[in-house]
């Protein structure tokens, strides 16, 4: 027998519907202006229970280690549930049935009803139906949102989808606060190792504005009031003529990799002063970085005492290594906060760069200490380090390095090192047969560096200048100025690179 649908019963029915998607829409804005979780949590129940004409509402949140529910929130329970009370998980568990098979649990006779065992909690307060639905959220899930009546047949599918809806608002709202708990943690973090480092640290904005400076960075720069500076562009904070250093260096992190100068600027009370700077991305996404750190050295007494330059490119070299082992930590710790695994995998690899970056430094370090270097033994000695990092993926593979002898100044090796070990990590990584590496310095003209290997030739398509990768990016990056640059020679059939550096940074023999 068909029942019968009145036009009052069917007004009541669309009346119903349209209360409840307007209360899924004030609680879906509710949830986007509000920071904090717990009167979220309330108004989820609250909503729940009016949207559905019933007295109770909770939100039940899962405890993974006991395989129960806590009542985390919740409306017309007594006193002492909420925050309190715990109900069983598992299969027999409306909650648990729902929070386990991810569906919609909708039970309108519970007594009677052979699948579960109904909670205490329910008996007491004397809940004849009940509807559960998942709290979805990212990785671990929430929880499960339920509403309970006193009456059977309380509740519809219809009414089930609008608590799915609400549910799914309320899962979105606790993940942003998840995301927000754990950027106030990092950010804690982060600031305590700022905090500790004798250097003075900045953070700067994408486009290079200044939002704070350690407490050890503002007594170096005799600073009294961060508000002098913050939200200032940083390099109208330079001297006219160290500008174009100051942009080269932003320009290079914006693009991914590490900008490095040393420069002359006074401090806030006039105190002439030299620093090493080094800048690096933050975090960064497919195009461009978030966030800027910049540390600075004092090295004006190292500056000072000019008779004293091997001293001085010592103590340089030790301490853009901690700078860079800094950097190297904030972008870890940074990549292991995101939930996105892009950008995760972005900030670990541009870790792994100025992991690289270090490892050059000490290289040159443990080179000599003079302020002009020997390109041949430098370069024999990087290539072995890099034979010997990849040795459980080289191989038997040889490496073969021949040099001119050419001697360059100290401040110019960083950028050939980095080059080398990009071009020879890639040849290694995607290569075949024999690398080689050569290096040449004609006189009055650029110096080249080829790598090759045995591999198949890159596609005809392939452009270093458009290439997506990190590493192509950052060598045709440091590849700048007259006549430099990064070609393909394709003559051989064979993967190989020819790097061309700029005339005057090159002193021959």
């Amino acid at each position: 027998m068909t029942a019968t649908i009145t036009l009052e019963d069917a007004n009541a029915e669309l009346t119903l519907r349209l209360r409840q998607q307007q209360l899924a829409a004030e609680f879906a804005n509710f949830g986007l202006q509000t920071d904090e979780l717990r009167p979220v949590l309330d108004e989820a129940c609250r909503v729940a229970a009016k949207g559905m004409e019933c007295s109770f509402a909770k939100l039940l949140e899962h405890l993974p280690a006991e395989d129960s529910f806590l009542v985390r929130a919740g409306v017309g329970w007594r006193p002492g549930v909420v925050g309190y009370a715990r109900l069983g998980g598992g299969p027999a568990s409306p909650a648990g049935h729902a929070f386990d098979t991810g569906q919609p649990v909708l039970s309108n006779r519970l007594s009677a009803d052979t699948r579960f065992r109904t909670p205490t909690l329910l008996i007491e307060h004397g809940v004849q139906s009940a509807s559960n639905v998942l709290v979805r959220t990212p990785g671990q899930h929430y929880g499960v949102l339920e509403v309970d009546s006193t009456e059977r047949d309380a509740f519809t599918l219809a009414d089930t989808a609008f608590l799915e809806n609400l549910a799914a608002t309320l899962a979105n709202a606790i993940a942003k606060q998840r995301r927000l708990d754990e950027l106030r943690q990092s950010k804690s973090f982060i600031e305590g190792v700022l905090a500790a480092s004798p250097d003075c640290v900045k953070v700067l904005d994408a486009d290079g504005r200044l939002e704070s400076i350690n407490d050890n960075g503002r007594c170096l720069l005799e600073i009294d009031d961060l508000a002098q500076v913050a939200g200032q562009p940083w390099v109208n904070l330079w001297p006219e003529d160290q500008r174009e250093k100051v942009r080269a260096a932003l320009a290079a992190a914006r693009a991914g990799g590490i900008g490095r100068f040393d420069g002359f600027c006074p401090t806030g009370r006039g105190t002439p002063k030299w620093w090493d700077v080094l800048v690096s991305p933050l975090a960064d996404t497919e195009t461009a970085a978030r966030k800027l750190v910049s540390i600075s050295r004092d090295i004006s007494d190292r500056v000072a005492a000019i008779e004293a330059k091997d001293l001085l490119l010592l103590e340089v070299h030790h301490r853009v290594k901690n700078s860079l082992q800094l950097v190297h930590n904030l972008l870890s710790l940074q990549g292991r906060a995101s939930e996105d695994e892009h950008a995760r995998e972005q900030l670990f690899e541009s870790a792994a760069r100025v992991r690289t970056i270090a490892a050059i430094h000490d290289r040159l370090y443990r080179t000599g200490s003079d302020l002009f270097v020997e390109v041949g033994p430098y370069l024999e000695g990087l290539v072995e380090d890099l034979r010997t990092g990849m040795a459980s993926t080289l191989g038997d593979r040889p490496l073969r390095v021949s040099v001119e002898a050419v001697t360059w100044p100290a401040g110019a090796i960083p950028t050939l090192g980095l080059v080398v070990t990009e071009l020879v990590t890639n040849a290694l990584k995607y290569g075949a047969g024999t690398v080689s590496v050569t290096f040449r310095q004609p006189p009055g003209g650029n110096a080249v560096l080829t790598v090759r290997d045995g591999g198949r030739d890159l596609p005809g398509d392939f452009d270093p200048a458009r290439s997506r990768g990190l590493g192509m990016r950052l060598v045709t990056g440091l590849l700048r100025g007259e006549g430099a640059g990064l070609e393909i020679d394709r003559s051989e059939g064979h993967t190989c690179f020819i790097a061309r550096l700029p005339a005057e940074r090159a002193h021959p023999r």
